[in-house]
């Protein structure tokens, strides 16, 4: 008598099904594979989560909760946007510079490829970075406010700017920087933002 198929552990398995996804992308990762890597039939893996694309949007989420999250918490924990800033770029640093990772963006990468137009792994994309822009956006009105920023200071484009830098220091995470490198250039990007001369005359 055949015994029950093996259940999945959700919290050892959706680090697992990231960690592949980053590495081989949509389409060089089959559900075969997956299952084979997590030790379970491909039926108990379609049964716990799905189709492949409910199984990519899963590895799409557990990205965010893990490497994003933080960093969108960073920002609401901050009294200034430039502290803010610090602890949200240090986020992306610390991923940088863990040896064991993937280089670059799973994110970021996964929208580049154009792959997805339509669909939930779209949705899901359009989501996620709906949510991390807003926070941004959020907290450089709010700067722009209270004067940490010119009060001429148009919030859509430092936004942009802001944005630009995350997908920047992807790109420069395949070059293998070291944490010094990465923490000079973090400082040359909040060097860039708008802020207020707050400085009295004479000083």
């Amino acid at each position: 008598m055949a015994g029950r198929p093996r259940a999945l552990d959700l919290d050892t398995a959706l680090p697992m099904i990231l960690r592949l996804f980053w590495e081989r992308g949509y389409s060089g990762q089959t559900l075969d594979q997956v299952a084979a890597e997590l030790g379970v039939t491909k039926p108990t893996l379609c049964r716990t989560f799905g189709d492949k694309d409910a199984i990519f949007v899963a590895a799409l989420d557990e990205y965010h909760q893990t490497y994003i999250a933080p960093a969108e918490e960073c920002l609401a924990k901050a009294d200034t946007l430039s502290e803010g800033l610090h602890g949200f770029f240090a986020v992306f640093v610390a991923r940088i510079v863990d040896d064991d990772l993937p280089p670059g963006c799973f994110m970021g990468d996964t929208a580049a490829t154009g792959q997805f137009s339509t669909g939930t792994v779209a949705e899901t994309l359009h989501t996620l970075h709906e949510r991390l822009a807003s926070t941004v956006h959020q907290h450089i009105e709010t700067a722009i406010d209270n004067g940490e920023l010119k009060s001429t200071t148009s919030s859509v484009p430092v936004l942009q700017f802001v944005l630009g830098q995350v997908s920047a220091l992807s790109a420069i995470s395949r070059s293998n920087p070291t944490q010094t490198q990465l923490d000079t250039v973090v400082q040359y990007m909040l060097n860039g933002l708008p802020r207020a001369d707050t400085s009295r005359p004479g000083d």
